[in-house]
């Protein structure tokens, strides 16, 4: 994810989501520097209501669904039919 911003361009990543204290928080980087970005679900539902939502954002929500869904289902049965490998032989002495 990028920021784009007066103070500067900086790249963010995201390394956890979690809901703590009834808001959902995500812990990453925003650039070289550690943040934490709390919202509410006042300040969720007060964001969602001044969006303009077009149909280039839900097509763009949907097909991204649709991806991750495909990515887990494709993750899931490389992980099942994986073969199992041996245990290795004991060393002799």
């Amino acid at each position: 994810m990028r920021i784009k911003s007066r103070a500067g361009n900086f790249n963010m990543t995201i390394e956890d989501v979690a809901v703590e204290n009834g808001e959902l928080v995500m812990t990453g980087k925003m650039g070289v520097w550690s943040a934490k970005t709390m919202l509410s679900v006042e300040e969720l539902r007060e964001m969602l209501g001044t969006m303009k939502v077009s149909a280039k954002v839900v097509d763009f929500a949907a097909l991204f669904a649709f991806r991750y869904l495909v990515g887990l289902v494709e993750e899931d049965r490389r992980r099942r039919l994986a073969p199992i490998a041996p245990a290795p032989a004991p060393k002799p002495q």
